[in-house]
């Protein structure tokens, strides 16, 4: 199968999450990346675990959060601060078309690896920066996790029941995974451009900003209307009915985008009624009215099991779903993308279950073709095959303990 980016090259400095992922985003589209991890110690989220299965020789093989963004590398085990393990950087980087990193600000050009030290090697080369607040700006040089970003995003002023005080942070990363997949368009779109100029450039996200435009919906409702957005628990605040409701059993989540749909949906539910009452015969009525339009289809929905709705407002053609937990759901996937669950072969761990590839194309396709890495699992590898280097010079950088 041809893949739309095999033969880019990418030279990942990277760790942690938002970065890797956007690496083996475009790992999973055809790149070829050589991850450089830290010897002995590795990525930070070889240490994240859930699963009691991956607690054994974590550094070695990989917590289960490194084992999820990290296929499609190869390893290196390389100390970057030593000067060896900077020219080695410098010579990969001459054979890459790009660079990620994800060290705050400033550390990597203390390290000699920034993009002006590095296009000196390969001035075609495109360097992609993500970190937690940029480069410029008052928070440039704090320390960010996707925890604070959502806090100072104000994400979690806005998540969590309607009644709660407390701030909740989204059950997904949604600013590591968000950036990460913004630096992947700002990778593409460098590569395009340097199609038509021959140049390459330094592209930059932060997860701030990725983050802030997740919120775009709410931008001028806020900044030019003044709103106060608060928690509404499965709700939203610019449609209703637009979140999830108890069953006799569970919940069920129903969204009605359109007055059209509404008055099916109430048809559907048999409360014509709802759908004639001037109360909530538009969506902006309903908005102002929501706290009596959620108690009358809450008294509706107990009434009848999730699977009994899901089967009448399906056959009304209404947007509608169970609230699946995630086992559940990662089931469900199997048969609602059957390509999207699929399994590789771990050096060590044997068959490993990974998330399948999202994009669809018609004339070429992405695929995953390497499990996780051990650490520093091709170190060896890399220098002799890419760098040409001797068994001689390989043994001497270990024995120095670059390598």
């Amino acid at each position: 199968m041809r893949r739309p980016l095999e033969g880019i090259k990418i030279l990942d400095l990277t760790h942690g999450v938002a970065g890797p992922y956007c690496t083996m985003v475009l790992g999973d589209l055809g790149a070829e990346i050589i991850k450089i991890e830290k010897p002995e110690r590795g990525d930070a989220t070889r240490y994240m675990n859930v699963s009691e299965r991956f607690h054994t020789d974590i550094p070695k093989v990989g917590g289960d959060y490194f084992l999820a963004v990290n296929r499609n590398k190869r390893s290196m085990a390389l100390e970057m601060k030593t000067p060896e393990g900077r020219a080695i950087c410098e010579e990969l980087a001459g054979w890459a078309d790009i660079v990620v990193q994800n060290f705050r600000p400033g550390v990597t050009k203390r390290l000699g690896l920034d993009y002006k030290s590095l296009e000196r090697f390969n001035p075609k080369l495109i360097y992609a920066n993500i970190s937690a607040y940029g480069s410029e700006g008052v928070h440039a040089d704090k320390a960010g996790m996707d925890i604070a970003v959502q806090a100072r995003s104000g994400i979690m002023r806005i998540t969590g029941a309607h009644d709660s005080k407390e701030p909740i942070r989204a059950g997904a990363s949604v600013a590591d995974f968000g950036g990460g997949i913004y630096l992947v368009a700002a990778v593409l779109a460098a590569l395009y451009d340097r199609e038509r100029t021959g140049k390459g450039q330094e592209v930059s996200v932060s997860l701030l900003d990725a983050t802030m435009s997740l919120l775009i919906n709410y931008s001028v409702a806020v900044m030019d209307g003044g709103a106060d957005v608060a928690p509404l628990g499965s709700g939203h605040p610019q449609l209703v009915p637009y979140q999830s409701f108890p069953t006799r059993d569970g919940f069920v989540v129903v969204a009605t985008g359109t007055n059209k749909t509404y008055r099916t949906f109430c048809d559907a539910i048999h409360r014509p009624d709802l759908g004639t009452n001037p109360l909530f015969a538009s969506n902006q009525s309903r908005v102002k009215n929501r706290d009596a339009m959620v108690a009358e289809l809450s008294k509706v929905f107990v009434q009848r099991t999730t699977l009994d709705w899901l089967s009448i407002l399906e056959e009304a053609d209404i947007p509608c779903a169970p609230v699946n937990d995630l086992a559940t759901a990662y089931e469900e996937l199997r048969t609602t993308s059957p390509d999207m669950v699929t399994s590789v072969q771990h050096a060590k761990l044997g068959k490993l279950t990974q998330l399948g590839v999202p994009f669809r194309f018609s004339g070429c396709g992405g695929d995953i073709r390497r499990a996780p890495p051990m650490l520093g699992e091709h170190t060896d590898e890399v220098l002799s095959e890419i760098l040409g280097r001797s068994g001689e010079e390989i043994a001497a950088l270990h024995k120095k303990n670059v390598i």
